[in-house]
């Protein structure tokens, strides 16, 4: 039996000394970090920001930065400071003694957007066809030349993916998207830089309604042609043709709508 063998007494009772030792060791660390002799003392920006406020960061993350600089909930804090305007990403890390260091990514605007409940000129959407919502005016004059796209909710990626697409289809023409829209039927429409009105029509593919737009852009040099208005209004909804308004003017007064089949 072990109480007959002095030289495996020893060795238990070395082992239980040493995990005991570990045991109070282990327990005065934590006891130690988890005191309040070090506090967060600083929260440092890894890069300049342009629109982001540093007020506003420091707000959103007042909540977790109580506590020990060892025990401070990261995670936590991260999603504090996403949830500030023009966040688009941020990472937080320990940096030093007693200082964390964010690292912030904005956002940016590619378009503006409105869906049809609120339509509100805070909402933009970003590269990834993400709504996201900022205070009014704080883009200032940089939003102005961003086109404007508009549909339900939860279509911005949608709404994104097309404007890229007809953006590029669009180039022979020499014009740009000023407005897409997707209304709650699913009809597709766009007005152009030129202020002309294009329907594409209900539930298309993306491929047929990248058929349709290569029918707009072979066309489009007959439709100006020497003109003195742009159409107001190209219709491309018809299955074996194209339907064109233009506006009334005293040149064009005397002009109907054309209807042009397709070639």
């Amino acid at each position: 039996m072990i109480w007959n063998r002095p030289d495996l007494m020893n060795r238990l009772a070395n082992l239980l000394w040493g995990l005991g030792l570990l045991l109070i060791l282990v327990t005065g660390v934590l006891m130690v970090i988890r005191m309040p002799f070090f506090p967060v003392r600083d929260v440092v920006l890894a890069k300049p920001l342009e629109r982001v406020q540093m007020e506003d960061i420091r707000a959103g993350i007042a909540p977790y930065i109580g506590g020990n600089f060892f025990t401070v909930d990261l995670k936590a804090i991260r999603q504090g400071a996403e949830q500030q305007p023009w966040v688009y990403r941020a990472d937080v890390r320990r940096q030093g003694f007693g200082s964390l260091a964010l690292d912030i990514d904005e956002q940016v605007p590619v378009a503006r957007w409105g869906n049809e409940g609120t339509r509100t000129t805070s909402d933009w959407l970003n590269r990834d066809g993400e709504v996201f919502e900022v205070p009014d005016n704080s883009l200032g004059n940089a939003g102005q030349g961003l086109p404007v796209l508009h549909g339900p909710l939860d279509t911005g990626n949608e709404l994104m993916t097309r404007y890229v697409r007809y953006s590029s289809l669009l180039e022979p023409t020499g014009r740009t998207i000023r407005q897409l829209d997707l209304s709650p039927r699913l009809s597709w429409s766009m007005r152009l830089d030129n202020g002309t009105r294009v329907e594409l029509g209900r539930e298309r593919t993306l491929n047929s309604a990248d058929e349709q737009v290569q029918t707009f852009v072979s066309l489009y040099p007959q439709l100006v042609g020497n003109r003195p208005v742009v159409p107001a209004v190209v219709d491309l909804r018809y299955p074996a043709g194209v339907a064109v308004r233009y506006p009334a003017s005293p040149a064009a007064a005397s002009t109907p709508s054309d209807r042009k089949g397709k070639s």
